[in-house]
């Protein structure tokens, strides 16, 4: 294995969409936070209200798990070695590209300010010109036609079981393997998303949180290369 590609896919996290602006909770929140409702991301713990009648509301609104993930990853051993490239394609089509270098606030609000500016801006640059976020409209399929991953795995609760020793041998036995969870909190991968994956893999005979299938996917690669790279 060269390098583990990463992708949060279908994450939940987005602006505050057109239909909602006018909510009263979702004018409320913009206005405390000092920003127009176009401007703040959609948070289920503040928005669900208004969120009744959007379509797939159940898998909408959870920046939280986008930001657990990403703390994950990013301070992962695999990450710290340059193993590990990470990416979040979010369900209304955007990709954001998160450079291993970033250090991402731990305080969930700070992350979401950060995420909004990042929607407003296109990237988010480090005091040295560094680019430590870039987003843009793109889909995970132009993302795998750009990388040409040689493998593409999608853990998904009704895959084939896989334990971790497994896993990571699977994975690692791959010159450039992609490895694409759910970001989402419940609901289906859409057929689209299922079409990329050469192979569908569980780690567990129940659900498990993104962020729990993140940290074990990535465990699981590091043990792997006991002896070698790490």
């Amino acid at each position: 294995m060269d390098k583990l590609i990463l992708v949060l896919v279908e994450a939940a996290l987005e602006l505050v969409p057109r239909e909602c602006w006018r909510h009263p909770a979702v004018a409320k929140y913009a206005r405390q936070r000092g920003k127009k409702p176009g401007e703040v991301l959609l948070d289920r713990s503040y928005h669900h209200a208004a969120m009744k009648s959007l379509p797939q509301a159940h898998k909408r609104g959870r920046p939280d798990i986008a930001h657990f993930s990403l703390l994950e990853a990013l301070g992962s051993p695999l990450n710290k070695r340059g193993l590990l490239n990470v990416y979040i394609s979010t369900l209304d089509g955007y990709l954001i590209d998160v450079k291993p270098w970033v250090r991402l606030p731990r305080v969930y609000e700070r992350f979401k300010g950060l995420i909004e500016q990042l929607y407003q801006l296109g990237e988010i640059r480090s005091e040295d010109g560094d680019v430590l976020l870039a987003i843009r409209r793109a889909s995970i399929q132009q993302l795998v036609s750009e990388l040409s991953p040689t493998r593409i795995y999608l853990l998904s609760e009704d895959g084939e079981y896989r334990n971790v020793r497994e896993l990571g041998l699977e994975i690692t036995s791959t010159q450039k393997p992609m490895v694409l969870i759910g970001g989402f909190p419940h609901g289906e991968f859409s057929r689209d998303t299922e079409r990329l994956a050469d192979m569908r893999i569980r780690i567990h005979d129940t659900p498990l949180e993104a962020w729990i299938t993140v940290s074990r996917t990535l465990c699981s690669v590091e043990t792997a290369m006991i002896g070698k790279e790490i």
